[in-house]
Order: structure tokens, then C-alpha cells, then sequence
């Protein structure tokens, strides 16, 4: 009976530590702020990214996942020239984004995006054109809450149900 219930604990923690790393595509999302106004938000994938080699403990990203700004979803555009790095730091995710450097044209070139931002400053530059000329443009913007979200935590969790599960089948 003993030995049943060890056999079946280790099988369980085998399965979900199998799982939580085929689990752990990190996103990385993270508000975009004007003058402490969330305007937007940019979520990266680190399955994506390369260490970085100019800094040791950087990593950077050259796509995005979803990135919105002033209501602009900036996924639903095709790009003619699409000039996107994030970089972060692949040893704390929780502290986000380091910098945000993006340059994005949309495919017929009427709207122009173009955005320098790095963690800790405020007076970061964002400007949004269209073929009329330059329609917002700030030096206020900053990055601000991040979030990462923990998929092998639910991994774990729906183990250990249907852990419990079997053992409640097997009584």
C-alpha cells in the first residue's frame, strides 16, 4: 500500500516537472505610460529572444507578441519596414522591459510610429505621424507595470488534481 502511494507520488511530480518546462513560454507585457497615463501596452515572447551579447544578463527580443498604443492595436497593421527591440533582463523577467526601441511604418505608409523608451527614465520620446505630418509626439513616456504570467504553476495545479483524482478513483 505504501510503496503504491510513493510509486504514484513520483510519477505525479515526474509528469508535472515534465510538463512545466514545454509549459514555460514566458510573455513578458508591460504598460507603456504618458505622464504616468497608461497609453498602451507591448507583450514580447522570450522564447523568441537571444542573450544579448553587449551586456552581460541582457536579452532582447526583435518581435512582439501584442502591442497597443493610443488605442492603435498595432498587431492588426502589415509592416513595410519594421525596426522592433526590447531588451530585458533574462535572469529577473518580473523587472520587465530594460529598453523599448521601435520604428514602424504601416503598409500603405500612412501611419509611422517611432518610440525610444528606456526603464527609469521619464523623459523618454514617442512620436505617431501620419502622411499630414506628426500628430502626437511626447516626452513624457515611461514604462510601467509589468506583468508575467506563470504557466507551470497551472501545470503543477491541474496535476495534482487529477492526482487526486485517481487516487480517489482507486479507494
Amino acid at each position: 500500500m505504501l510503496n503504491k502511494l510513493v510509486l504514484n507520488a513520483l510519477l505525479s511530480l515526474s509528469l508535472a516537472f515534465s510538463f512545466a518546462g514545454a509549459a514555460n513560454a514566458t510573455l513578458i507585457s508591460q504598460d507603456i505610460l504618458d505622464n504616468g497615463a497608461v497609453i498602451g501596452n507591448v507583450t514580447i515572447d522570450t522564447d523568441d529572444s537571444f542573450v544579448w551579447d553587449a551586456i552581460e544578463g541582457i536579452s532582447i527580443v526583435q518581435d512582439f507578441t501584442d502591442f497597443q498604443i493610443y488605442g492603435y492595436d498595432l498587431t492588426a497593421y502589415t509592416f513595410d519596414f519594421l525596426s522592433f527591440d526590447a531588451t530585458y533582463f533574462h535572469d529577473d523577467l518580473a523587472v520587465g522591459l530594460d529598453t523599448l526601441n521601435f520604428e514602424l511604418t504601416e503598409q500603405f505608409g500612412f501611419f509611422a510610429w517611432a518610440g525610444d523608451i528606456f526603464s527609469g527614465f521619464n523623459d523618454n520620446v514617442l512620436t505617431i505621424s501620419d502622411n499630414s505630418g506628426v500628430f502626437i509626439y511626447s516626452e513624457q513616456i515611461s514604462l510601467g507595470n509589468v506583468t508575467v504570467p506563470t504557466p507551470a504553476t497551472l501545470v503543477l495545479f491541474l496535476t495534482a488534481l487529477t492526482g487526486l483524482a485517481a487516487r480517489r478513483k482507486n479507494s
